[in-house]
């Protein structure tokens, strides 16, 4: 199983410095050394297949595949085969299904909403995705007049900068307030008020 592309900026040596920084997994940093450990090799070693000086043998390349909780097929490609459909339907990267099937294995409190559970409620809000096109256009005006690409000669003293600011927040606290009060809760003067439907006499 000789890997396609080589050299620093092959394919696996992006995947294996992109999964050292960042466990797919965990989120948590992993040190050569760690890795080494795990998949009894050298940690030099571990550092030439990380600047591709070097390839793995095809059973070094499975235990590495299985610390990082990934397919072999994601660390010579970026792709997973299991993961390939929903990423063509849904243009979902392999870092975000990762993500989503984290989400669903975290577990909460007792009592708790779960993490997947707040994902479905947010996933399936017309208000959410209304809320990352509004949020997205926002921040390119922000970005916009912070690079000095909006001409502010006619505007007097009118303070742009600010305004953008001022509006890109306070349209994202408005967000957030709207959720918590889907999720029975509002927020009133620093308090936090849970509603309750009363029953009927």
């Amino acid at each position: 199983m000789a890997l396609q592309v080589v050299g620093y900026n092959g394919m696996f040596p992006k995947m294996l410095r992109e999964m050292l920084d960042r466990h797919p997994m965990t989120g948590a940093r992993t040190t050569l050394k760690e890795l080494a450990e795990a998949i009894g090799i050298r940690q030099q070693t571990v550092s030439l297949y990380k600047n591709g000086e070097t390839q793995p043998t095809p059973e070094t390349l499975v235990k590495i595949a299985e610390f990082f909780g990934v397919s072999v097929d994601y660390l010579l490609t970026g792709i997973s085969s299991q993961n390939k459909p929903i990423q063509e339907e849904l243009g979902l990267s392999e870092e975000a299904i990762s993500m989503l099937k984290t989400a669903k294995a975290t577990e909460s409190f007792e009592g708790m909403t779960t993490l997947l559970d707040t994902l479905n409620g947010l996933l399936s809000d017309r208000d959410f995705y209304n809320f990352l096109d509004d949020v997205t256009f926002k921040a390119q005006q922000v970005k916009a007049v912070l690079d000095g690409q909006i001409d502010k000669s006619n505007m007097g003293a009118f303070d742009v900068e600010g305004y953008y600011i001022w509006d890109l927040q306070k349209y994202i606290e408005e967000f957030i307030l709207k959720q918590l009060v889907k999720r029975g809760l509002s927020i009133e003067e620093r308090t936090v008020k849970t509603n309750r439907l009363e029953p009927e006499e």
